[in-house]
């Protein structure tokens, strides 16, 4: 192609005219021909062709298409002889070059040694340390070009919005919001998507919803960016609400993001039906059904555990590429195949996949579920091996298998050696904490990431308020609680009313919790009813545990917790008449408790084992030691938690 392109330009070329070949020179490098274009200027006198900086910027783009660093440094080391250097159209094109081949380090060094700066060339750079996720470098730099007396166009304000959106920083997000307003940017689609971003980001729905809503004419991206930040605050109703309203409005078609931005909404509320039905729209209108795409669709299949279907889409794909292999393994972890998570990263990798960020980070939470502490870290001295560390991604994963696997040391050593610390990071740290029974260390680091600068977000919450639950830190989980919607803007969400009726019932202030869940948006779900009916079986209190279980049988007949939590609590009364009849209640409605399970690994083999388990080879041997353990145990004053195990009136006999 390239070849006879070639022979028909050196036919067609007049070579006697200069002008014509500059012409020539800049179509070949718009057609990213650069070799053509190259050979071409040599032919051309350069003291003629050195008030013509244009030629020379088109080159530089040239190189930057062909991703030609050496070309470019070449053209760079000619362009300082002519002294051209300083024209801004060569300085931006070679700040376009420097961040498509360079480091950002490199980059800034070119941007520094320049010697005109335009509006464009900074905001190059500015966009530059954001898509290198460095927006604190953004904002510092931001503050020079005001120093400078540069005025920011519209798409300085939209990475400095973006900026804001992945530091969470809603405040400043706001300000930069009322530049745009003072300016005039509003009708800019740019500037409209990158603030429903970063108000997404920032957990303010109200406001991105403000923002779609004012805009007249909405385009396909103004829709897509609504419906992602949705999706990535866990909102997958209303990102799919939003789906069906799109399809119902004129002139506006969804494109391939806007159908993975859905079927990702389908896989995280389970709705099967409802996926299948976009995955054949998307076949019917005949969307390409890119790499991208049909790895939505299998996380969507997993998600809803059909990992048949998810097998199949995989199974009949042309090309799979690592985030292919991921969402099947996503699948996996997710439906508590563990075993066979592990199994499918080891084929991973003797097919030359798995090694990136994604694949680790994937490979990593099926540890963590699994607590398999000896393949986390070899995953992890993999990653050491791969990339040497300095991955968000990688490093967030392993502070979570760390912590779930009991080793927090570990992990917060992990965390402090992590050099660009985003959200993800911080919530990985602060949940682990808590998990670990660590609360105070889990306040004093919700109290660190604020005064980094990066704002709380709805799982930061999470993670504090559980740490507050496990420590017995009433009146901290009070005050978080609280400054959620007073001081950060953050709604209450289920978990988060679930970690503070945790809290109020393990101190014992069983009507503050039972009130707590009357006044929230959850009074309906039956998961919250029982975090407090737990707390009544500690403390026993049979009038309130009656009507919490009444409201919880209305709400979810089928759910055998409740049956058994309030059967313990008629045991603990010595009320064997009550007892027996919710028995009879299981029995007649066909409810059994569900059998525990457990994993451990030993010699690099991950064992997993069910209550009252006899299929074991080992089972004697292993029922023999539990038995001498609990013994040993009993003798030091451990007391086992029998909350969750049906009571017997021998057994309360017997513990007497």
């Amino acid at each position: 192609m390239r070849s006879l392109f070639h022979r028909h330009y050196t036919t067609s070329i007049n070579t006697s005219d200069p002008n014509s070949l500059v012409l020539e020179i800049i179509d070949l490098c718009k057609s990213g021909f650069l070799s053509q274009s190259l050979k071409l200027l040599r032919s051309l006198n350069p003291l003629k062709i050195a008030k013509k900086p244009i030629i020379y910027a088109s080159l530089l783009q040239a190189c930057a298409k062909n991703l030609s660093l050496r070309q470019g440094n070449a053209l760079h080391s000619h362009i300082i002889k002519l002294g051209i250097d300083s024209d801004r159209y060569i300085s931006n094109s070679l700040l376009a070059l420097h961040f498509k081949c360079s480091e950002i380090s490199e980059t800034r060094r070119v941007f520094d040694f320049l010697a005109l700066k335009d509006v464009v060339t900074w905001t190059s750079m500015i966009s530059s340390y954001v898509r290198a996720n460095e927006p604190k470098r953004a904002f510092e730099l931001y503050s020079e070009m005001e120093e400078q007396g540069v005025e920011p166009n519209e798409y300085t304000l939209s990475s400095l919005i973006k900026a804001c959106g992945e530091m969470g920083n809603l405040e400043r997000g706001k300000l930069f919001h009322e530049m745009v307003s003072e300016k005039g940017f509003e009708s800019n689609c740019v500037i409209t998507s990158a603030l429903i971003d970063m108000y997404g980001k920032c957990s303010s729905f109200e406001e991105a919803r403000k923002v779609f809503d004012e805009r007249e004419q909405r385009d396909t991206i103004c829709w897509t960016s609504l419906m992602a930040s949705y999706t990535q605050n866990n909102q997958f109703k209303e990102a799919l609400e939003l789906f069906m309203l799109m399809q119902r409005s004129p002139n506006v078609k969804p494109d391939g993001f806007t159908f993975g931005t859905a079927i990702a909404a389908c896989g995280n509320l389970g709705l099967i039906k409802q996926g299948k039905q976009i995955h054949s729209k998307f076949i019917i209108i005949g969307y390409e059904m890119n790499v991208v795409i049909l790895s939505s669709i299998i996380d969507m299949y997993g998600k809803c555990g059909f990992m048949d279907f998810a097998h199949k889409v995989f199974d009949d794909m042309n090309f799979r590429n690592s985030v292919t292999w991921c969402a099947l393994l996503n699948g996996y972890c997710q439906n508590g195949y563990g075993e066979e998570a592990l199994a499918l990263f080891r084929r991973m990798q003797n097919e030359g996949m798995g090694g990136d960020s994604y694949g680790l980070g994937t490979v990593l939470r099926a540890c963590s579920s699994l607590s398999a502490l000896r393949q986390g870290k070899e995953v992890h001295a993999r990653f050491l091996r791969i990339e040497g560390c300095d991955n968000v991604v990688v490093e967030s994963a392993l502070i979570d298998m760390y912590s779930e696997c009991g080793c927090i040391r570990e992990a917060k050593l992990i965390f402090d050696e992590t050099k660009h610390k985003n959200i993800v990071v911080w919530n990985a740290m602060i949940c682990g904490f808590a998990q670990n029974g660590k609360g105070k260390e889990a306040l004093g680091l919700f109290d660190e990431m604020i005064n980094s600068g990066i704002s709380p977000d709805y799982v930061t919450f999470i993670g504090a308020l559980f740490g507050c639950g496990h420590s017995g830190l009433l009146e901290g989980g009070r005050h978080l609680f609280h400054s959620m919607t007073e001081k950060h803007g953050i709604d209450h969400g289920l978990e988060h009313c679930a970690c503070m009726v945790d809290l109020l019932g393990r101190a014992g202030l069983l009507e503050e919790a039972e009130d707590l869940i009357e006044r929230s948006n959850f009074k309906d779900d039956a998961s919250l009813w029982a975090v407090l009916l737990g707390a009544c079986t500690s403390y026993s209190n049979l009038r309130i545990s009656e009507r919490v279980a009444k409201r919880m049988i209305e709400l979810d007949p089928k759910y055998h917790l409740t049956y058994v939590l309030l059967s313990n609590v008629y045991a603990a009364f010595g009320r064997w008449g009550e007892v027996s009849v919710v028995r009879n209640w299981m029995k007649e409605r066909g409810i059994k408790k569900m059998p525990g399970r457990s994993w451990i690994e030993v010699k690099n083999k991950v064992h997993s084992f069910l209550a009252y388990d006899d299929s074991h080879p080992l089972k004697d041997t292993i029922y023999t030691e539990i038995r001498r353990l609990d013994v040993e145990m009993r003798e030091v004053g451990y007391v086992p938690n029998m909350t969750h195990v049906i009571h017997s009136e021998e057994w309360c006999w017997k513990k007497g």
